[in-house]
C-alpha cells in the first residue's frame, strides 16, 4: 500500500478513536437529545467500546502488516463499521452523521483494494 494511503488510513482511525474518547468525557455530543440520562451515557460508551480499539487498530495494522489478509479484513471491517454509522446518521437525519463516515468507509475501502 503506498504510504499515503497508510497515512490517510492510519490517520482516520486515530480520529475515529478520538471521536468514542469524546462521547465518553461528553456524552451529549452524540447521545440524542430524547433519549433520558441512562441513554445519554449508555449510547455514547456503547458507541466508543467499538470506535476506540477499533480505530487503534486501524492506525496500526496498515503500517505493522500492510500486506497481509488480515489487514484487508481489517479495512474491510472499519469500512462496515463506517458505513452502519452513516446509514444511523440518515434514519435519524443528522448530516455530519453521513458525510465524515462515508469518506472514512470511501478510504478504508480503497486500502482494501489496493491489497487485492
Amino acid at each position: 500500500m503506498p504510504w499515503w494511503l497508510s497515512l490517510l488510513n492510519s490517520s482516520l482511525g486515530i480520529i475515529s478513536a478520538g471521536f468514542g474518547v469524546v462521547a465518553v468525557i461528553r456524552p451529549q455530543a452524540l447521545a440524542p437529545s430524547g433519549c433520558g440520562e441512562f441513554g445519554r451515557r449508555f449510547y455514547p460508551a456503547m458507541y466508543a467500546a467499538r470506535s476506540v480499539p477499533f480505530g487503534l487498530l486501524v492506525a496500526a495494522v496498515v503500517w505493522l502488516a500492510p500486506a497481509q489478509q488480515l489487514t484487508l479484513l481489517v479495512l474491510a471491517a472499519a469500512a462496515a463499521a463506517q458505513i452502519g454509522d452513516a446509514a444511523i446518521g440518515v434514519v435519524h437525519r443528522v448530516p455530519g452523521m453521513v458525510v465524515l463516515p462515508l469518506a472514512v468507509a470511501v478510504l478504508h475501502l480503497a486500502g482494501a483494494t489496493y491489497l487485492l
